[in-house]
């Protein structure tokens, strides 16, 4: 039965043809992979800082109310009489 090859069977004895433009398929697909990894990355890390900034003036609020709810503001010393008061 007969071979059908198109390069002849001289081919078929050293091995295959190198597949190259598998190859660099591949190496364009790992590129890509690799370019929106980094995109997902950057959009990750502007979305947390936007929700930082949004988030930040409850947060400090929080603090500040939680500090202010367990101490007691010391009382404020006599002030001396006004020289304009009347």
């Amino acid at each position: 039965m007969a071979v059908m090859w198109p390069l002849g069977p001289q081919v078929l004895k050293r091995g295959l043809l190198p597949r190259r433009p598998v190859g660099r398929r591949v190496a364009l697909r790992k590129g890509l992979l690799g370019l929106a990894a980094l995109a997902l990355v950057i959009a990750a890390g502007l979305l947390g800082a936007q929700l930082g900034r949004l988030a930040a003036p409850t947060v400090v609020r929080w603090q500040v109310e939680r500090i202010d709810s367990g101490n007691e503001a010391p009382s404020l010393p006599p002030l001396p009489p006004s020289p304009f008061g009347r």
